[in-house]
């Protein structure tokens, strides 16, 4: 990352605001939410041509312009009672077929007087046609306010020789709920081809969708079509402020108090005339982004700072809820979530970032029904993260205090091909030399730090950075140099079921242990911090190569160390690579 620029454009947003903002993501154009601010949108033309712009909220087909109407009185009659001349009032609407889009009305409208009930009279419509369109649809208002649709045409001209209006299918009237401050929404979403907003300061619990295909259209009609755009509120006995909205295969409404299910009616689709909403579970969400992972909906609960999941159940037809941080509660108590973001592959990952500047690591595997919480400290402040798909890989990005400065970094790839190749070191630089080397130069985010290097696969720690400079005890061709950290693994105390009963509550003595590793190097064990003893690592090495990696059965014999309950602790202090499978234990237990 030593290389990486950074691009810079101006933004609507103040630093402070950030934490606040939502986001969806479609193609190029990123949508922002913040209630203090209209809402945006991020549009990616080029590699270095970003731009922000407050959205309109209009259709992106132009109007027909230029309408004319000519009555043609092909047979009138001056005087008697055959005659009765009426006005109509016309306008016409552009549509385009491949996306679907119909403008608003032409900009005047245009009435004429003429007694179409009369054989050959008619009026002649006319107009200049918008760019993008493939037909007009042309709506007539007869002594009334209303229009009524009545005719499709691919030309740019109509004939109304006494054609009754439609009134059940009316033109797009203009309708933008965001326009003043107040009305503003704070989250964002998509669902069934639409662009869904939510909470607003005048209306908290309101929910708003744009039209059918077209996000940046909030139009209607009258009356009300399918495909115009929608507003509700959700009503459960509390104000529900929206924190968050979620599509899954249903839209959920994750609100300070509740959890909504939004889903269609008969037609099993959201639109604007046919929807349901029903209330869940009174589990409230906060302003964190939910993460959704398969089918399930992470989020962070309003009250307890607890993590949850939402998912549907087959037994209850409904949006049940687990928590996922039941068996590792002092991870979170007195403690907030502040950004996360999930990592798909290999390792289907969630990492989060908790307030005081702590990674948490939790693994998430649904169809083993294995998940599991780890706290990743490291010398600095984790403030952010994000994860972005590179090649065969979800990569996470972090933004990381230290030593007195914000840093970009990227965690190091999980698959690589020779150890000298891997990197299990923080805030990492890797070098790869023409001819040997001993001088480490461009370190100066990390000085005066001691920091470890992995070197041509041989570990070297105690290295101290002074003037962004360290020098390697010898010459290598590739090296990686940066914080090091441990890595531990601890079992829960062992409880299994003898001849005597379970061996809870009695004395137990470690005997042996047996470790299986995946390509490891570097491990100590023991049944104490203060007991760890190297694992067996060299077998068939040359005299001067560093140790292979080792895969497969680690035995060793621990120290005896009575206690309630017999554990192992398995270690790595190296910037070396470790993959535990599994762990035997053979205790000895006092009966």
């Amino acid at each position: 990352m030593s290389v990486a620029r950074i691009y810079r454009t101006g933004s609507p947003y103040n630093g402070n605001e950030l934490a606040e903002i939502d986001f969806e993501q479609s193609a190029d154009t990123m949508y922002l939410a913040h209630i203090d601010h209209k809402p945006n949108k991020l549009v990616r033309t080029g590699h270095s041509n970003w731009a922000f712009s407050d959205i309109a909220f209009t259709p992106t087909l132009p109007a027909p312009t230029g309408l004319s109407v000519m009555p043609v009185t092909g047979n009138s009659v001056v005087s008697g009672d055959s005659y009765f001349p009426q006005p109509a009032t016309y306008i016409v609407t552009s549509v385009n077929d491949v996306t679907g889009v119909e403008s608003r009305p032409s900009l005047t409208p245009v009435t004429v007087i003429n007694d179409l009930t009369l054989k050959r009279n008619y009026n002649s419509i006319s107009w200049i046609g918008a760019t993008g369109a493939t037909r007009y649809r042309v709506f007539k208002a007869d002594n009334t306010q209303e229009y009524g649709y009545i005719g499709t045409t691919t030309s740019q001209s109509f004939t109304d020789d006494n054609i009754g209006p439609d009134y059940s299918d009316g033109p797009p009237l203009k309708q933008n709920p965001f326009e003043v401050k107040g009305d503003w929404p704070s989250t964002v979403t998509f669902i069934d081809q639409r662009l869904l907003w939510g909470r607003t300061a005048n209306h908290p619990n309101a929910i708003y969708g744009s039209r059918s295909g077209s996000f940046e259209n909030m139009d209607i009609s009258r009356p009300l079509k399918a495909s115009d755009s929608l507003s509700f509120a959700l009503v459960a006995g509390r104000v529900n402020a929206v924190n968050q909205l979620v599509s899954m295969n249903s839209l959920l409404a994750l609100t300070s108090d509740s959890i909504f299910k939004i889903e269609g009616g008969q037609s099993g689709y959201i639109s604007a005339t046919d929807f349901v909403v029903r209330r869940q579970n009174g589990r409230g969400s906060s302003r964190l982004s939910p993460l959704v992972v398969d089918s399930v909906c992470f989020y962070q609960t309003s009250v307890g700072n607890g993590v949850r999941t939402l998912g549907y159940q087959f037994q209850t037809d409904s949006i049940d809820s687990n928590d996922v941080t039941i068996f590792s509660p002092h991870l979170f108590r007195g403690f907030d979530i502040k950004a996360w973001a999930y990592a798909q592959e290999p390792r289907s990952i969630i990492w989060a970032v908790r307030s005081d500047g702590k990674l948490l690591c939790f693994t998430w595997e649904q169809e083993q029904q294995v998940w599991g919480w780890t706290l990743c400290e490291t010398d600095g402040s984790v403030e952010s993260v994000c994860v972005v798909s590179e090649g065969t890989e979800d990569r996470l990005y972090l933004t990381v205090r230290r030593n007195g400065k914000l840093l970009i970094e990227r965690m190091a790839a999980t698959r690589w091909a020779e150890v000298e190749d891997c990197c299990f070191l923080d805030s990492a630089v890797t070098y790869q030399f023409e001819e040997p080397a001993a001088i480490l130069r461009n370190l100066d985010h990390l000085e005066g730090k001691t920091i470890s290097a992995l070197a041509d696969g041989k570990v070297v720690s105690g290295l101290v950075v002074t003037g962004g400079v360290v020098t390697l005890p010898f010459a290598v061709r590739k090296v990686t140099a940066g914080l090091p950290y441990s890595a531990t693994i601890e079992t829960l105390p062992l409880a299994v079921q003898g001849q005597s009963g379970w061996t809870v509550a009695k004395v137990q003595s470690q005997a042996r242990a047996v470790i299986r590793v995946i390509d490891s190097r570097g491990l100590k064990a023991g049944p104490t911090d203060t007991t760890l003893e190297p694992l067996r690592g060299r077998t068939r090495e040359m005299p001067g190569q560093p140790n292979a990696l080792r895969t497969g059965l680690l035995e060793t014999y621990l120290r005896p160390d009575l206690n309630g309950g017999a554990r192992v602790i398995v270690r790595s202090d190296d910037p070396l690579p470790m993959t535990i499978s599994a762990i035997y234990l053979d205790p000895s237990v006092s009966e």
